[in-house]
């Protein structure tokens, strides 16, 4: 099987990175909740779980087959928004400013070509973005750098430091965007 990096959001929390092995098997064993979703590197936004069947070489179950609109229904639900702002990044030395892509109260991902910081790294951000009031700073941690061009490149930050309130803000932004569809 590929080398696919895979995260899986269920329950609230998002779990990972795994392989496509390690996804499959929790599949298999019935780890995974029907109503998770999935993201894969390259993606752009979370999917329910049952948009990545193919790419994980599993077969959908029949009772998910004739469910296209139920299907649609979560993903306009999925626990990330595309936004459009600036987020300055830096860990006190080096500094990259870049696009964020896509948010969830817990993390961001930016694209930027600069690949400056290291996997577990904790970062500094600043991040302004469309549909929040003002500002705001937070501190995360690198947990990806996806470096293929077919997809924005940029890392993806699991935020470890943030205002409870704005992890509000962005919650709300988040049901918002997804329910504009």
């Amino acid at each position: 099987m590929s080398e696919q990096v895979w995260y899986l959001y269920q329950n609230g929390q998002q779990v990972g990175p795994f392989d496509t092995e390690q996804v499959t098997q929790l599949f298999v064993n019935k780890m995974i909740s029907q109503d998770g979703y999935i993201f894969k590197v390259g993606w752009k936004d979370w999917r329910p779980l049952e948009e990545g069947f193919e790419e994980l070489g599993l077969e959908k179950p029949d009772h998910l087959e004739h469910d296209a609109e139920a299907t649609e229904k979560r993903r306009n639900n999925s626990p990330r928004g595309s936004v459009n702002g600036r987020v300055v990044v830096h860990n006190n030395g080096q500094l990259t400013i870049g696009q964020g892509v896509n948010i969830s109260a817990s993390g961001i991902f930016v694209e930027t070509s600069d690949q400056l910081f290291s996997v577990g790294e904790q970062l500094k951000l600043s991040v302004r973005c469309d549909g929040l009031k003002k500002p705001f700073n937070a501190e995360a941690d690198v947990i990806r750098f996806s470096s293929d061009p077919r997809w924005p490149v940029g890392y993806g930050l699991r935020f470890v430091d943030i205002p409870e309130q704005i992890r509000k803000n962005i919650q709300e932004l988040v049901e918002e965007l997804n329910k504009a569809g």
